[in-house]
């Protein structure tokens, strides 16, 4: 089980080496990205002595195109290579039973998203599964609560398969904090909710990152959000 190392709040890069050890069914593990603060800071640490899997769901968010690119660079630059798996045709049609268009178009959308990854555990026979959510996600979405997740974590064991949540018990600034110290490129990182080119700095999840950058005194314009 992924545990989390000593917080500290170094930002020089740390360059991660992958041996070509063959892969112990221990060792490895999915991760489910978007290629956000929590589960870029998950595939980094990871990455130093295990061997994630990371997985992106592309469910019609608007931000698909970005999030996608996001992963694509972080895996790229610890020699991973990500999968991509196409949901959007059932992420439009349910989005399409609204009357306007929400950037992101699946209510409960962990639940599909954990459902859809435990479908692709199976397969590869691969037992675990990891997913970035924090406090401030527990806080607000009934999916990402401690009522949601003992259930679902009860429903995956009982098919063999381990849920594990490592960022539950902290807030977004405290895993800046600790992604500094993994030296992750947080300029490489995507958060935005609209899909522009440049983050918009306006949307929800925009402030929200910007509010917890500020707060962890993380700063530097080269971590994705000048203060």
């Amino acid at each position: 089980m992924l545990s989390l190392a000593p917080m500290n709040t170094r930002s020089e890069t740390t360059t991660i080496i992958r041996q070509p050890e063959p892969l112990s069914p221990d060792s490895r593990c999915l991760l489910l990205m978007s290629g956000g603060i929590e589960s870029s800071t998950l595939l980094f640490q990871l990455a130093q002595k295990e061997h994630p899997q990371p997985v992106f769901l592309d469910y019609a968010q608007r931000a698909a195109r970005q999030e996608w690119q996001a992963v694509q660079t972080l895996s790229a630059q610890l020699h991973i290579h990500p999968q991509r798996y196409d949901l959007s045709a059932f992420g439009a049609a349910v989005g399409a039973l609204r009357t306007e268009r929400y950037h992101v178009p699946l209510p409960h959308r962990n639940f599909m998203a954990i459902a859809a990854i435990a479908a692709i555990a199976s397969n590869m026979k691969i037992p675990r599964i990891v997913i970035g959510l924090s406090a401030d996600d527990a806080e607000v979405d009934a999916c990402s609560g401690p009522a949601f997740q003992s259930a679902i974590r009860d429903t995956l064991g009982s098919l063999g398969l381990q849920l594990e949540t490592p960022l539950i018990h902290l807030g977004k600034a405290a895993i800046i904090q600790y992604g500094n110290g993994l030296g992750i490129p947080w300029k490489k990182t995507y958060s935005c909710l609209l899909g522009r080119e440049q983050p918009c700095g306006f949307c929800p999840q925009c402030q929200k990152r910007k509010a917890a950058f500020a707060l962890a005194a993380v700063n530097d314009p080269d971590m994705g959000y000048d203060n």
